[in-house]
Order: C-alpha cells, then structure tokens, then sequence
C-alpha cells in the first residue's frame, strides 16, 4: 500500500483525484479507456460526488475527455496533436529556461535543483512523472512571464498522457531525462541561458519518437505499452 492510498491527504476528492491520475499515468487505465463515475466510485469505495469532482479536474488538466453526452474516457493518443504539442514546446520552452537563467531568485534556483535530484532519486514511474512535472514547472514560472507561464502549464498537461505512454514503452526516457535536468538545473544556477534553452532543445522527444508511441498504442490490444524497436 502506497502512501497515498493508506492517507487520503484532505479531502476525499483530492484523494480520488490522485488515485485516478496515477492509474491513467501509470497505464491501468489506458488512452481511450472509458471512465464510468458509479464504476470508479465502487473501486475506491466512495460516493460518486468525489468521483465527479476528480474527474472535472483532471479534465482540465487535459488527462480526461467528457463529451456532449458527459461521456469521460481517459484521453486519447493522437499523432497529429502531439506533433503540434511538441512544436509548440519547442518554440517556447526554450525561452523558458533561457528567461529563467535570466530571472530565476535564489529561491527559484534553489526549487529547480532540489526538483531536478527527486526526478533522479525517484523510484516509481508515477514518483518521477509527478517531480518530472514539478520540476519543469519551476522551471517554467522561474522565468516570471506569466503569459508564457499560462500557454506551457496548458501545453505540459496535456502533454503528459504522451510522456506517461513515453516512459511506459522505454526505460532509457526516465534515465536520459535525469541526467538533462540535472545540466538544467546548473545551467539556470549559473545564469547561461543559452545553454539552458540547448539542453531543453534536446530535452524534449523527437516527432518520430512520440510517433512511435502513438502508432504502438493504436497498434497493441494489450494495456500497457510495449518496448519499441530499437
């Protein structure tokens, strides 16, 4: 029994919210997967208003889809939208990092670099797909624009089912990341900018990368991705 699931932390609606996000992360409840709230509601033994509640939030993080017909499943992978979400982030993550060499406060810098060690000493996928995601987000809001800040914490949860399938299919993402978080982090903590913006660059997956996962999800009727080819 994990953490979490011995003590819901505060409410019973943060708790749901975090047991589904870990089951859509971890790849129990896979892209497509439908999500029925009385279903949910029986697994976690609790009532559906929490469920309903969760499932609204993870929504807006972009990790659930409702329909018309309030309809929920697990978002579902697309190769055209991570195409786009990925050239988008490479335009604009850069800037981040390089404006937070710039900008980042003592404060910011020490965050990102104690962020940057828990992906290393992470040691379960959805431990370093939360401090994955904790740790590009200070990086992010360490460059103190907050219109940028908006457009990549959109861009980055939705963007988080594609890397949940990514470090699911190989175990070399979490491995090669660890390494460029720590170099980004020192980067930032000596203020060159340009470096920042060039390990972000090649931080982030090639098209044909995610391609790859896309076309393995769609490909597999099993649960949890397979190894691709290498």
């Amino acid at each position: 029994m994990t953490d979490s699931e011995a003590t819901p932390p505060r409410t019973t609606h943060l708790w749901v919210r975090e047991q589904l996000r870990d089951r859509i992360l971890s790849g129990i409840y896979a892209p497509g997967h439908p999500l029925k709230q009385t279903e949910l509601a029986a697994q976690l033994s609790v009532s559906v208003t929490p469920v309903r509640e969760a499932m609204r939030d993870l929504a807006t993080e972009g990790l659930v889809v409702i329909d018309p017909q309030r309809v929920a499943r697990v978002r579902d992978l697309d190769a055209r939208e991570a195409r786009e979400l990925n050239e988008i982030r490479l335009l604009l993550e850069p800037l981040a990092a390089k404006l937070a060499a710039t900008h980042a406060t003592p404060d910011d810098t020490a965050a990102i670099t104690a962020l940057a060690q828990e992906t290393v000493d992470a040691e379960s996928e959805t431990e370093w797909l939360d401090s994955n995601r904790r740790f590009h987000m200070a990086v992010i809001e360490g460059a103190h624009a907050p219109l940028l800040t908006g457009i990549l914490s959109n861009l980055r949860q939705i963007s988080s089912i594609y890397l949940a399938a990514a470090v699911r299919s190989s175990t070399s993402v979490r491995e090669k990341s660890k390494r460029e978080h720590l170099a980004l982090a020192e980067a930032i903590a000596m203020g060159d900018g340009d470096e920042a913006a060039r390990i972000i660059e090649g931080h982030l997956f090639p098209h044909a990368v995610l391609a790859t996962v896309v076309e393995e999800h769609l490909t597999s009727d099993q649960p949890r991705l397979h190894p691709p080819a290498r």
